[in-house]
């Protein structure tokens, strides 16, 4: 719940107290310790995660100082740290306790937290946090912080994760969530020129150097994230999240060659990573040499079985290479691996379309359907295989859906005017995609390749879609 180095008094010396509670446990032998003692080594197992040990600090507390009042802090610490929030919150609120203590303020912000009352924590972490005159309360302000996270409150959550930065036990973590929150707020800027501000502080700092690059990413500005990227690898040459977002970021700008030379460097630092190999893969293939970016995969796939780009990889190669049966077999065993990749999904929905399984196409629609029902893709990839079904009944029906969720969408309004100038409805089909060139005047393009001869040689089409040019002139 709190960081015992900051919060336990100074005549305490955490480490030798939890040895010599170790000692005992081990040799099955008597010793004594204080209520205060046990509620320490209680906080520092909690802190570690280990509930088996908490539980026998809380047990030893409880059976030894059955009378001192601090058992009943134990006590609800016990039972939280146990999923029992309800009784730890009744356990503290019937005892005879000083409500203004900082280790009750604690316990019982967490016992709020815990039953999802995010605005009663925030007022117990708060007087807390008084309780220590607002000094050295960075542990404090990030589980305000995550409080404010949980009721979307998301000016304040990155108000406090950036007050107890300096208290973070993980800064990665930390510059994860200072990140998310400015992506949320669209206040990526204000992200870069913090970060910034961070590495000023700082010059050497590994995760400062990545998180302004991952600020660049969200901006879409990869060749800014790479830069960020190459400092963050200069300082710590065998880092290997670095390269795999430098080659990330490579393949996203199809600078495939620069992906293989710093694949080869890392190699030098021997630096390994499955991922990695995927990556350089993915290049390889790209370049045309699929033979060694087979051989690359099949590597990555021993180095981490369970890594689903590597099946993925190989599962596009497949694709390539016109094998659909073989293909689907790796992207299903990747999708088993990271059922929530919808990139994935959607190749296997393609490669069940060209062997003609379009139920099972279907199948794995509705499954990203359920995922992510605001994604235009998904409503295009149903409306598709309906329309190879041959039920352009169902294909309409698809697309309104979408329309339902999306509304004024111009992918799926210039598809549905498509099935209605199919249906030779010219009149509903030039309603719709007028509505179309509303929305995106450009999205007219993609619409006439859908059947370029039909399209092109209706004259009302091309006059409307002229009209919109001039339009789009004024």
């Amino acid at each position: 719940m709190f960081d015992d180095d900051n919060f336990l008094d100074d005549d305490f010396d955490v480490k030798e107290l939890v040895n010599r509670f170790e000692e005992m446990v081990k040799q099955h032998q008597s010793c004594y310790f204080d209520a205060d003692e046990l509620n320490v080594i209680l906080e520092h197992y909690l802190q570690q995660n280990n509930i088996k040990r908490a539980n026998q600090a809380a047990d030893i507390a409880v059976k030894y100082h059955p009378n001192n009042p601090i058992i009943n802090i134990i006590k609800a610490k016990q039972l939280l740290a146990n999923s029992h929030a309800k009784e730890a919150l009744s356990t503290l609120k019937n005892a005879d306790l000083d409500r203004d203590d900082a280790d009750y303020l604690l316990t019982l912000a967490a016992c709020y937290s815990d039953l999802g009352e995010h605005e009663k924590a925030i007022k117990a972490y708060m007087k807390a946090a008084k309780e220590f005159d607002y000094k050295d309360c960075e542990d404090i302000y990030n589980f305000i912080a995550v409080e404010y996270e949980n009721l979307g409150d998301i000016e304040n959550a990155l108000k406090f994760f950036i007050l107890g930065i300096r208290g973070a036990e993980d800064i990665d973590n930390q510059y994860f969530e200072i990140r998310n929150c400015y992506s949320l707020l669209h206040k990526m800027e204000e992200g870069v020129e913090f970060f910034k501000k961070e590495i000023d502080h700082d010059p050497y700092s590994v995760p400062a150097w990545m998180a302004l690059g991952n600020c660049y990413v969200r901006l879409g500005q990869l060749e800014n994230a790479i830069e960020q990227f190459e400092f963050a690898v200069s300082i710590d040459p065998h880092y290997k999240k670095g390269y795999v977002d430098i080659a990330t970021a490579y393949n996203e700008l199809n600078r495939f060659k620069d992906t293989i030379e710093l694949v080869d460097e890392a190699i030098r630092y021997n630096v390994e990573s499955a991922l990695l190999l995927c990556l350089y893969g993915e290049a390889k293939a790209k370049l045309g040499d699929t033979e060694e970016a087979l051989k690359i995969y099949k590597k990555a796939m021993k180095m981490d079985e369970n890594l689903p780009e590597a099946y993925a990889g190989i599962g596009f190669l497949l694709s390539d290479e016109n094998n659909p049966q073989s293909a689907i077999k790796f992207l299903k065993h990747a999708h088993t691996l990271s059922p929530y990749n919808t990139d994935y999904m959607y190749v296997i929905i393609e490669e069940y379309n060209k062997i003609g399984e379009y139920d099972n196409a279907l199948k794995y629609v509705n499954e990203i359907l359920d995922l992510n029902p605001y994604d235009e893709n998904v409503y295009i990839s149903m409306m598709e295989c309906y329309v190879l079904k041959d039920d352009p009944d169902k294909a309409m029906e698809t697309l309104e859906r979408g329309l339902l969720i999306l509304p004024n969408n111009a992918a799926l309004l210039y598809r549905k005017a498509f099935l209605y100038f199919a249906q030779e409805k010219n009149e509903s089909g030039l309603l719709t995609l007028e509505m179309a060139l509303e929305s995106d005047y450009n999205g007219h393009i993609e619409f006439l390749s859908f059947d370029a001869e039909n399209l092109t040689s209706n004259p009302a089409i091309m006059d409307l879609i002229e009209e919109y040019r001039i339009k789009n002139k004024k």
